[in-house]
Formats: C-alpha cells, structure tokens, sequence
C-alpha cells in the first residue's frame, strides 16, 4: 500500500504540472486534487472557489490546519507553468492526508482533527483572504504553511524565529497634468518632471527612522507621455514594489509616499492617484509553535537548518497567523537547482517523498 500511495503521488504530481492554472483559474487543477483525496481517503471534501476542504475529523478537543497553493505563473514566453513548486506543494499535501486516513484506518490516530486546505491565488495575495472566512468556522490550535526553496539541500526544513517572509505591496502612481506642443513646454504641465523628484527622494523616503526594520522599493514600470517627439507629455505612469520585515512599516512607507507626492504634484499643478495591489502580509511564526515543530522534526530525524535573515519574497499565508497561531516553513529542493519563477524550475519528483514525511511528522507531532 504505501508503495502504491508513493507511485500515485508521482503520478499527481505529473498531472498537476500538465494543467497549471494561474491564480483565480485553479478550477482543474482543484478538480484533480478532489479525485485523487476521493480515491485515497474517506474524508469530507469541499471544492469551493474559496479553496479546496478536505476535513479529517476524529472528534478530538483541538484541530490544526495544513496549507498548500494552487496557481501557477507565467513564463517568459507568457505560458501558464508551474515555477514557483505549488504542483509538488499539492501533491505533497495530498500525499500526506493519504497516509493520514491509511493509518488511522489501522488505529494510528494523530489526536487531532486535521483540514487540509489548497488555497487559490496565492501569487497575487488574494487567496488567503478568499479562503479565510470558511476557515473561522473553526478555532485552530495551529495553523502551518510550508513553501520549497532552491539553494538549500534537498528535504531540509529551514525555521525562522520572527518573520520568515516580509510584507509587500505593489502601487501604480497614475499623474495627469496638461500636454503641450514640444515647442512650448511652458504652456503645459509635464508630469515627467515630478516622476523625476519622486525617483530621487525614494532612498531618503525609505530609510526614515519611522521605520522599525529596512524598507526595500524596487521600480518596475515608469512612463511618461508617448514616443511623439512634436508633444510634450501630459501624462505619466509611475509603478513600484516596497517590502518591509513588518506589515506596519509597510504601511507607514505608503502614507511617507503618499504625503510626498501629493504635496509635490499640488505645487506642480499635477493630479495624482494611487492604485494598490498584490498585498502581503508579513508572514511571522509563533514562537511557541515554531518551538513545537523544530523538536518534533528533531525527534522523527528530520534535518534542520535556521535562516539568519527573512526571505525577501512574500507570502499571504501571514493572513491566517494573524487570526492563528502557525508557523510557517521552507524545504530546501536542492543546493543546484534553479531559482523560482524562473524559466528552467520544476518542481523536483525526488523532493516529493520528503515534503510528504514532513507534513506527516507535523500531523502526528
């Protein structure tokens, strides 16, 4: 049986890299998950577009959550593929409730009740705020979420006293002034000018000692007028990603950058609006959980590793930390393998095993 269970998960694996489903389009890939939890297990199995439910209940006083994404991402050819893992972080975590209804069918119970969840639209922070209202039908003791990590040696758990992955936010900063003739550059209002202060003051913005921990802002799309040479532009688009080790210094970033370009557009006579999106929360483990799970990898031999500094991607996992106590994870796919989101990565077959075990250890501590 537990042969048979291995070889399936492979197959899953397969099946779920066959149809990469980007973020809010997981409908086949939620669909093939329930088929193989309805051959493997016996559980209560709701396929929603909140997520994807399955609910081992044993009747026990307490019950803990386990978390897996769904969506995958483009490529640079602009093709859904699955370059960010969450095909092996499903198949992993379906791997795991297999083994969990085979051995409480042999009088192996974890002592708690257990609701996988495969969550949508994760790349785009959405899908842990979709699935949060279904899950406050119930109060967890625990809450985890686990994500593989290149870089790292194949099946080592990386822990994180604090923040394992920190806040982000995407913003557009949309500009409307007045076009011109390029010959008259005074009778319009070019919005360039003011994209142009907005650039310089960043570093400055984002080193204020408002802040508790670094702010990092990244620019990703700047544009003023069109490439018309006779025109002097009367429009302007500036993008931007800021991250920061804690939601609130997120937070305080976007009012500092608000208060700037506001003042500074009134005195150029320049409309500005701001447009949030792809939001994240600082993903933060509970000490006291976090504690629990290092010593119940120790005790399975599961190796270890500690990670100096937070991951400087995001996570939306932080949104059930924030109502749970949890503890959030990494898994190294191996020290040779290509970074995520990049073009060459897949998922690796021969960390599947590993992943399993260790869903398996957090569930039967």
């Amino acid at each position: 049986m537990r042969q048979k269970l291995w070889a399936g998960e492979n197959e899953l694996l397969m099946e779920l890299r066959a149809i990469p489903g980007l973020s809010g389009k997981e409908d086949s890939t939620r669909q093939c998950l329930k088929n193989f939890l309805t051959a493997n297990t016996s559980f209560e199995i709701f396929n929603t577009e909140q997520g994807l439910f399955a609910v081992y209940n044993e009747g026990a006083a307490e019950t803990i959550c386990l978390r897996a994404d769904l969506d995958a991402i483009l490529n640079s050819q602009g093709v859904p593929y699955h370059g960010c893992g969450h095909d092996g972080h499903s198949a992993s975590l379906a791997g795991a409730a297999a083994r969990l209804d085979q051995r409480a069918r042999n009088g192996e119970w974890p002592g708690v009740n257990v609701v996988f969840l495969w969550q949508p639209a994760e790349e785009n922070g959405k899908g842990a705020l979709q699935a949060l209202p279904a899950l406050k039908r119930w109060n967890f003791k625990a809450v985890y979420g686990c994500h593989n990590i290149p870089g790292y040696p194949l099946g080592t758990v990386l822990l994180r006293k604090g923040v394992f992955a920190i806040a982000s936010s995407g913003v557009t900063i949309t500009l409307e002034g007045r076009q011109s003739h390029a010959a008259y550059p005074e009778d319009g209002i070019n919005p360039g000018y003011l994209i142009g202060n907005i650039l310089e003051a960043l570093s400055a913005l984002s080193s204020s000692e408002a802040f508790s921990g670094r702010v990092l802002v990244s620019v990703v799309e700047i544009r003023a007028g069109s490439h018309n040479f006779g025109i002097s532009a009367g429009d302007g688009r500036l993008s931007l990603t800021f991250r920061a080790e804690q939601y609130e210094d997120l937070k305080r970033f976007r009012k500092i950058l608000e208060d700037f370009v506001l003042k500074n557009a009134k005195s150029r006579g320049v409309k500005a609006r701001f447009a949030y999106t792809d939001e994240f929360p600082d993903t933060a483990s509970d000490p006291v959980v976090l504690e629990a799970l290092r010593e119940t990898l120790r005790k399975a031999s599961i190796p270890c590793m500690e990670l100096k500094e937070a991951m400087r991607w995001s996570e939306d996992f932080g949104w059930y930390m924030k109502e749970w106590p949890g503890a959030y994870f990494g898994i190294g796919s191996g020290e040779r393998t290509p970074g995520l989101h990049t073009d060459d990565y897949a998922y690796p077959e021969e960390l599947l095993i590993a992943q399993t075990r260790v869903w398996e250890t957090v569930i039967y501590g």
